[in-house]
């Protein structure tokens, strides 16, 4: 047997050795009749959409999105490193707060209008940085990369609800 294997062909298909003649194009599904002639070149005629994937890096007439989704993934990875950013930069806030601020306070008498205003400027930074990350992280979801946009759009959401809770707190009095 060193003949490579052979199996039959399937039912209603021609054997190997028909496949040398020009074959008629085939039928349409559904039992409809073909549009074209046998003399025509085209195997369909103008105007009728042929079934099918288009070719690799074709674009869609029916998709306007679909060009864009490509460019975006960069927009993706953006927004997860302005996400990462933006927690870092909260971090930082947070520290800073903690072991420079009141200890300067102690140490040199700044009093609670710096404190103040350190903690304005803080929370108004981070509710910037925490919205352009969540801006970002939606316009890049229709991206290939989904996780990305997915983390970008949950850091920059639970961060802006978070500052904006923070300093709604300072609104509300404490004492009635």
């Amino acid at each position: 047997m060193s003949d490579p294997q052979q199996f039959p062909p399937a039912s209603g298909m021609p054997p190997a050795s028909a496949s040398a003649q020009p074959a008629a194009p085939a039928a349409p599904p559904y039992g409809a009749a073909p549009q074209t002639s046998p003399a025509s070149p085209q195997p369909y005629p103008a105007g009728t959409a042929q079934v099918g994937y288009p070719a690799a890096g074709a674009a869609q007439t029916g998709y306007p999105g679909a060009a864009a989704a490509r460019g975006s993934d960069g927009l993706a990875r953006v927004a997860l490193v302005l996400a990462i950013v933006s927690v870092a930069l909260g971090v930082l806030y947070t520290v800073l707060f903690r072991f420079v601020i009141i200890r300067l306070s102690y140490d040199m008498h700044l009093g609670a209008s710096a404190m103040t205003a350190y903690n304005l400027v803080g929370q108004v930074l981070l509710f910037l940085s925490y919205g352009v990350t969540l801006v970002l992280g939606i316009l890049s979801v229709r991206s290939s990369r989904k996780v990305l946009a997915g983390i970008a759009i949950g850091v920059g959401g639970a961060g802006l609800i978070g500052i904006a809770f923070a300093l709604l707190s300072n609104v509300i009095p404490t004492s009635f």
